[in-house]
């Protein structure tokens, strides 16, 4: 019971394209199903003792198991088409010529049509082309309309063996395979559309992700940042929410670059952000303001945005950096503005620079509110 249920949900899975269907599986399943088919007309030809059709059929059979079998874990699928699309014209209309065209035999060329502009869409050896399947649909088309010609020229062989009882029982049949045929391809090219989707909102999300992150320290950039604020800000005025920002400078950063050069200085800049973000709540945000600048938006009052501040600026100052030459030891001045109502995002992070240069000026590495 429990395989039938993980089966039913990979199922489900693939209908909605969380689950990818491998090409190999379903071209393998393609053949097989056709097979299937072939089985069945082999059958019913077979107690009509419709000598010629049943051993073609019986034929096709194993040449849609073979090729299922074979050309599948080749990557050869676009042979399997071509083999297939040959093979359904011509059975089709040699079954029409021979027992009839009421036996509806022809339907199954219709049913080729949305195939090839599945493939055209979903097969790279059609190059995404749209030519491709309108000349196999132009050539199904050409056999349909000859086949309808020549059963007016031609009479069937097999027309006085039960025809009429046979006639009702094998245009349905046909008719339903057909339609069947039309609806599986459908489901491909939905849960193709569908894959694709949620390959492009995944990659989407990666780019997206990818663009709001700084490249060095992987914090938040200035641009996804104000987004960030923006939404605080709103939050404030639509729900009373309170929010303040710190903003930290590394101090004598210039010194740093000068003395032990850029790459130093980047490792630095690196460890400071890691030092931040292992410091702040879960809800909190944190850019690279500029340069050796940090911001931090905390959604809570002034009182608690020091506190954490002054952690970080505790865990900073004790923190070393080991380099080639001597180990550096860094501190960090911080200032702290909470949102006042009225206030823009411009006004409010003013105050907290206002605040962090007070800091720079009374001794650096401490914390201004």
């Amino acid at each position: 019971m429990n395989v039938l249920i993980q089966q039913f949900r990979n199922l489900m899975d693939i209908l909605y394209g969380k689950k990818e269907l491998s090409d190999v599986s379903k071209y393998s399943f393609i053949c097989y199903s056709i097979a299937c088919v072939h089985i069945a007309i082999t059958i019913r030809f077979f107690s009509l003792n419709y000598t010629f059709l049943y051993i073609y059929n019986f034929l096709s059979v194993v040449f849609y198991l073979v090729i299922g079998t074979i050309l599948p874990k080749k990557g050869r699928f676009y042979a399997i088409y071509l083999c297939s699309f040959c093979e359904i014209l011509f059975h089709s209309s040699l079954a029409t010529l021979l027992a009839g065209w009421g036996w509806g035999y022809m339907i199954y060329t219709l049913s080729l049509i949305p195939v090839a502009f599945y493939l055209a869409y979903s097969l790279p050896q059609f190059g995404r082309s749209m030519a491709k399947p309108f000349v196999f649909t132009f050539i199904a088309m050409c056999v349909f309309i000859l086949t309808r010609i020549m059963c007016d020229y031609i009479q069937p062989i097999y027309t006085n063996r039960k025809y009429d009882v046979n006639l009702t029982w094998a245009y349905n049949l046909n008719g339903s395979v057909s339609f069947l045929m039309l609806i599986f391809f459908s489901v491909l090219f939905t849960i193709e559309i569908r894959r694709n989707e949620i390959r492009l909102e995944s990659q989407n999300s990666i780019l997206e992700a990818v663009s709001s992150k700084d490249p060095l320290t992987g914090l938040l950039n200035r641009r996804s940042m104000d987004k960030h604020l923006t939404s605080a800000i709103d939050l404030a005025r639509s729900k009373g929410k309170h929010f303040s920002v710190i903003i930290g400078d590394i101090d004598d950063f210039k010194k740093v670059n000068d003395t032990y050069g850029h790459n130093i200085g980047d490792d630095v800049l690196v460890n400071v952000a890691n030092i931040i973000t292992s410091h702040i709540p879960e809800d909190a945000n944190v850019c690279r303001w500029g340069g050796e600048e940090i911001l931090i938006l905390i959604h809570s009052p002034a009182q608690t945005a020091i506190s954490i501040a002054e952690k970080i600026r505790e865990e900073i100052s004790k923190s070393t950096l080991q380099t080639e030459e001597v180990p550096i030891h860094i501190t960090m001045t911080f200032g702290v503005a909470e949102y006042i109502p009225g206030f823009g995002i411009t006004k409010l992070i003013s105050i907290a620079d206002d605040n962090l240069y007070k800091g720079k000026k009374d001794g650096k590495n401490r914390v201004v509110a």
